[in-house]
């Protein structure tokens, strides 16, 4: 089977795969680096607290592009 990447035609569809790319990047390299120290936030390390974060971050931008139709 031939693997291809599709690339949105439409703004919802530019706007998902920005968004979804954002949220790659917060969870990357640039930004752990910055929150990997002893700092304790809610009973949590800092580097916890951001990985708690990213989920919910993610799942409701999921949610919200599931709601406005961007695979349609």
């Amino acid at each position: 089977m031939k693997a291809t990447f599709r690339t949105p035609k439409t703004k919802k569809g530019r706007f998902g795969l920005l968004a979804i790319l954002f949220i790659v990047l917060l969870g990357s390299w640039p930004v752990i680096p910055l929150l990997n120290n002893e700092t304790i936030l809610f009973g949590m390390p800092l580097l916890m607290v951001w990985s708690v974060f990213l989920i919910i971050l993610t799942t409701t931008t999921l949610v919200v592009l599931n709601k406005i139709g961007v695979n349609d």
